[in-house]
């Protein structure tokens, strides 16, 4: 449709040059001494646009000649920009599905254009490590050091995979680079959590950890993990001195100390190192909290007198907790320290018929050596062996299944 109304147009244009040109009489002369040229005007106008016409062709063929290399030049650059994003996208295609080798290919590939040669370095980068490869991974490293666009991302993926391998002082350095712009950067801080705790700096880690839980920035599992693992490992340096031990607990937040892990552990330690008072305290008061198995594992397992008054506050809890097995045998061995033989065997036997435990038949079995019962001794004694055995072969193959399942995931 646009083509006919251009025709016509064009067509209307030429019949009213045509029409006003029988009206044009006008002569147009040209003198050129000794010649002169005579012509009429609608020639001479007609001959201008033809010379107007041809000018403006060859004008344009000329600029187009001498801009031929240019365009040559930038038709390339645009071809290698091309072909840098299509092989940067199967880069990282690959390296999503974990197909690593060829999404280092594929960042080889890309790295052909300047504008993807940042990213394709990390991404190289990052299948390298997958596949354990940790001197090519800082050479892609260093390769994407030359981009300045992608410097963050650089010091984020270095701390990253230097933690996973355990270089904890190159993890922290990138770290500390990336924070040096005085932003601060969560994922970063994550990141330093695992340096920080794999190094063994763990004021470092408990500082960050809180700084974390305080922005919500942390789920408070992973929270309550970092933390245990710091107030253990600090408490675990001074467990050979009764003093500084107390020191360095009394330091703990209350709410931290009585976590039931953290609690039982301590407890042992204290034990361990005579003060059995401070350590059935430090379990009860955790006890008065929260009721963990492992609480009252510790508690029966601690030295500490009067023992009737802990048999008492057993008894107590007995009445919330009737079927507990745990506290069953933990009263067994409180009376058999106390030795009320007849109640920790009826309390052991009881825990016995609840759940079965090789602690509990051990206990059973060392009542039966006090009291002069060689033979039912032995056969506790036996008890506890197949049973511990049987939790061995439980053990493997649930190691096992979890070796297999990392083997398939790889």
């Amino acid at each position: 449709m646009k083509s006919l109304i251009w025709a016509l147009l064009l067509a209307l244009i030429a019949a009213a040059l045509a029409i006003g040109a029988q009206f044009n009489d006008g002569n147009v002369a040209i003198l050129v001494p000794p010649y002169r040229i005579d012509l009429s005007l609608n020639l001479y106008l007609l001959l201008s646009v033809l010379f107007a016409i041809v000018v403006y062709v060859i004008a344009f063929v000329a600029h187009r000649a001498f801009d031929f290399p240019r365009q040559v030049a930038l038709y390339q650059e645009r071809r290698e920009i091309v072909g840098g994003q299509r092989a940067l996208k199967e880069a990282l295609q690959a390296l999503l599905e974990g197909r690593f080798a060829r999404a280092e290919r594929a960042a080889k590939a890309a790295q052909s254009s300047t504008e993807s040669a940042g990213l394709a370095a990390l991404i190289g980068a990052r299948a390298a490590h997958r596949m354990q490869e940790y001197d090519r991974r800082d050479a892609w490293l260093q390769s994407a050091a030359a981009d300045r666009n992608v410097q963050a991302a650089r010091l984020v993926s270095s701390a990253e995979m230097w933690a996973e391998s355990r270089e904890n002082e190159r993890a922290l350095d990138a770290i500390r680079g990336v924070q040096a712009g005085g932003s601060r950067h969560i994922h970063a801080a994550r990141i330093a959590l695992s340096a920080y705790a794999q190094a063994g700096r763990w004021d470092e880690l408990l500082k960050s950890v809180r700084a974390l839980a305080k922005r919500n920035a942390l789920h408070e599992v992973l929270v309550a993990r970092y933390k245990r693992l710091s107030y253990r490992a600090r408490l675990m340096e001074k467990r050979h001195d009764a003093g500084l031990f107390e020191g360095a607990l009394s330091r703990i937040p209350p709410e931290d100390r009585r976590e039931p892990g953290l609690a039982a552990d301590s407890a042992r330690w204290l034990a361990a190192l005579d003060r059995g008072a401070s350590a059935a305290h430090l379990l009860e008061d955790a006890l008065a909290h929260e009721w963990d198995p492992r609480l009252i594992e510790a508690y029966g397992q601690i030295d500490a007198p009067p023992y009737r008054e802990r048999i008492e506050k057993c008894e107590n809890w007995l009445r919330d907790h009737p079927n507990d097995a745990v506290l069953l045998r933990c009263l067994g061995r409180l009376c058999m320290r106390e030795q009320l033989w007849g109640k920790a065997a009826q309390y052991l036997a009881q825990s016995a018929m609840i759940l079965p435990h090789p602690d509990t038949s051990i206990a059973r079995a060392q009542l039966a050596e006090h009291t002069g019962d060689t033979a039912a001794a032995h056969e506790h004694y036996r008890d506890a062996a197949l049973a511990y055995a049987r939790l061995a072969q439980t053990v493997e193959r649930d190691l096992s299944a979890r070796v297999a399942r990392r083997d398939a995931s790889i």
